[in-house]
Parts: C-alpha cells; sequence; structure tokens
C-alpha cells in the first residue's frame, strides 16, 4: 500500500467556472481528510507489523497532522450545522458511508496497536522476570545458607540433647 500523496490537492472550491456552496466544499474537504486517514492507518498496521519502525515515525507524524487537520474540520461543520441540510443528498450518503469507513479503519487500527503494545508490554515483563530468576537468590534449603535450617543438618552451634522421661 502506498502513503498517501502529501500534496494531494484538497477541494480548491471551483468547479467548472462555477462557484459550490460552502457546504459541498466542507463535506468534500472532509471526505478528502477521512480517505487519508484510512490509507494512512491501513498502511500503518502493514508497517508496524514488517517492524520498521523508522517508516513508522514518519507516518506517525503525518497521522497526527491530518488528525488535527480533520478535527479542525469537523469543529467547522459543527459550528454551522444548518449548512450541511443544504448538501445533496448523494454527497450526504457520500459523507456518511466515509465516516463508517473512517470508524471501521479507526477501530481496526486501534485495536491492532493495542495488541502490539501487549505483546512488547509481556515480552519486557518476561525478561524482568527472567533476569529476576538469574539474579536473586532463591530461598529456601537451595540456598548453601539457608541449609543448616534443614533437617538432620549438622550445626557447629547446635549440640544434641537427651532427654530422659522416666524420672
Amino acid at each position: 500500500m502506498q502513503l498517501p500523496n502529501k500534496n494531494t490537492q484538497r477541494p480548491s472550491g471551483k468547479l467548472s467556472g462555477k462557484e459550490k456552496p460552502e457546504a459541498v466544499v466542507l463535506a468534500e474537504g472532509a471526505m478528502t481528510l477521512m480517505d487519508e486517514l484510512i490509507q494512512l492507518m491501513n498502511l500503518e498496521i502493514e508497517v508496524v507489523g514488517a517492524r520498521k519502525m523508522n517508516e513508522h515515525k514518519d507516518l506517525l507524524k503525518r497521522k497526527q497532522r491530518l488528525t488535527i487537520d480533520y478535527r479542525a474540520n469537523m469543529k467547522s461543520i459543527a459550528v454551522q450545522p444548518d449548512v450541511f441540510k443544504q448538501l445533496p443528498d448523494n454527497i450526504r450518503a457520500s459523507l456518511k458511508l466515509m465516516a463508517q469507513k473512517l470508524a471501521e479503519a479507526t477501530d481496526r487500527n486501534a485495536k491492532f496497536l493495542r495488541g502490539a503494545v501487549m505483546a512488547t508490554q509481556r515480552l519486557i515483563q518476561n525478561i524482568v522476570s527472567i533476569v529476576k530468576q538469574e539474579v536473586l537468590p532463591k530461598p529456601g534449603y537451595s540456598n548453601p545458607g539457608a541449609l543448616q535450617f534443614g533437617m538432620n543438618a549438622y550445626s557447629p552451634t547446635c549440640k544434641p540433647v537427651a532427654i530422659d522421661r522416666t524420672a
């Protein structure tokens, strides 16, 4: 999968010499951002799965920038909800479909990244556990310093005592 072009042309606001309504321009801009985010999140799954962390740094920066742009676009839409009532039905349906696709891609991306983080945490916990087992002294009778506490063990400080119970 190819990285979405950083220089993707966003809707310019003009179509065939005629001016587009503001709602159409905002909707097209939102759909373009959603499409780029979907492509980027799908690519992120591939890159992280292939453990290409140098490429992931660039993707992450791009994803953060697109997310900021998307939030700004959604805020501008939220400020003027009545403008979107003027949208043609086909654009409104496309916007809704794209929003569903973005939600699915976001969910898939979050689950994958959560799984990758959990796997990394488990690996680190296992390494720490192994190191602790090797480094820390073992409790119990296997410890030579504690051997004297075992049954029938010789102790230079303790002498056996005989008790006469016949008296």
